[in-house]
């Protein structure tokens, strides 16, 4: 298969306990997945799958949107994330998370 894209999926994903990505008991995880495919279709598909492997399935998608590095270049840790990913995404042909929170996490962020 031929990579020529990056895809940036923002969502909240249901979590099991058994999840790999569930390090303290959350239900949910918001974030970015970044996803190499050849179009939007395909990226959406194996994100989907991705996620199944890891015990969880899409709650809500905001956007799903072709990465542009263009559209990256503010100096933030959340753009860092999303470039670090991508480059990645892109060398290895894997699906990688950028900026992905946790409910728990989030739960103490508000309460702080």
């Amino acid at each position: 298969m031929e990579i020529l894209a990056v895809w940036l999926i923002h969502h909240k994903a249901s979590m099991t306990l058994d999840s790999p990505m569930n390090l303290d008991g959350s239900e949910y995880m918001v974030g970015i997945g970044v996803v190499p495919a050849t179009n939007m279709q395909e990226a959406l598909q194996l994100f989907e799958m991705y996620l199944k492997k890891q015990d969880m399935a899409v709650l809500e998608l905001w956007k799903c949107e072709q990465y542009l590095p263009n559209n990256f270049t503010e100096v933030s840790q959340k753009n860092s994330g999303i470039n670090e990913a991508a480059k990645e995404a892109l060398d290895t042909n894997k699906i990688f998370y950028a900026c992905g929170i946790s409910s728990e996490a989030l739960d103490c962020e508000n309460k702080e």
